[in-house]
């Protein structure tokens, strides 16, 4: 970073970080402020006023939020589902996307136009609905992976990314005896981790907070994964997923610290997932800004 030497430089730059700090409270405040109160004891929580910080930390309500069958298997069914479906997704755009490079197969641009075509027209949510019934993925948690194998977008960025890998890597290794799937294994994807690393983690996401393909098609409770579990507590106001069918001991805890707790619970495995990706992360957010 350039320091201005000026005193309307330094006046500008120090606007500019009040501003910048400014933003990142505001953005971070939220969080923090579920946080505080997912660790405030009773007689703290029942308390109205602004705490930013608790004079008494109380951890019970997580001990009762991973005491509770209901909730720990929830939170296994949202890691699955999140691993299985980003490795699946992964698989199925690179597999989709390289053949797309090759300016000898025979038909590419009829096929990239009938995948882009999807992007623009559905068939609406009934025919998907009764598509999902006769394929038997109701009551599965197959329904989450199975239909989300291809998002067109993510397959033409890791299209985008793939052309801008030399080609003289590949007619190297075919030179050499090299076949397709040696190149696409050994040379293709090892380069491609950045777009792999950026792609999978916006999958990944979007599969931890799915909600609504489980709200469609998942009628049995013990299927459901995290995010639809915390979507009909805090929606509802459904406490009965975390009492078990007993009522929650008012001496210890409210039923907004649980809440609290559970909303943690569901957003740290993807920040705690974040640090070994982001090296990659910043090089694939580039993916297409610059034209070699």
């Amino acid at each position: 970073m350039v320091k201005s030497t000026s005193l309307s430089g330094k006046i500008f730059d120090g606007f500019n970080i009040l501003f910048l700090l400014f933003m990142a409270a505001i953005t971070l405040y939220p969080f923090w402020h579920v946080l505080v109160g997912s660790v405030l004891p009773y007689e703290e929580s029942i308390k109205s006023g602004f705490h930013l910080f608790p004079r008494k930390l109380s951890f019970e309500a997580y001990e009762y939020v991973f005491s509770k069958d209901t909730l720990v298997r929830s939170l296994i069914v949202s890691v699955f589902v999140t691993a299985a479906g980003a490795l699946y997704q992964l698989f199925i755009t690179a597999i989709t996307a390289y053949p797309l490079i090759k300016q000898d197969l025979p038909g590419r641009t009829a096929i990239f136009l009938f995948i882009i075509f999807t992007m623009f027209f559905g068939g609406g949510l009934i025919p998907y609905y009764l598509l999902i019934k006769t394929l038997g993925l109701v009551n599965s948690l197959a329904v989450m992976i199975v239909p989300a194998a291809l998002s067109v977008y993510n397959m033409v960025v890791l299209k985008t990314f793939f052309q801008n890998i030399p080609k003289e890597l590949e007619e190297s290794a075919t030179i050499d005896g090299a076949g397709y799937m040696t190149v696409f294994a050994r040379i293709v994807l090892p380069l491609s981790v950045p777009a792999l690393a950026t792609i999978g983690l916006f999958v990944a996401v979007g599969q931890w907070n799915n909600w609504y393909v489980p709200m469609l098609f998942l009628n049995d409770k013990g299927l459901w994964p995290l995010a639809m579990v915390l979507r009909d507590i805090l929606i509802n106001n459904n406490m009965e997923l975390t009492r078990g069918g007993s009522f929650v001991s008012q001496e210890f805890m409210l039923a907004d610290t649980i809440k609290s707790a559970i909303v943690v619970v569901s957003v740290v495995p993807i920040i705690a997932v974040y640090p070994f990706i982001q090296k990659h992360f910043v090089k694939g957010v580039m993916i297409g800004s610059i034209k070699s």
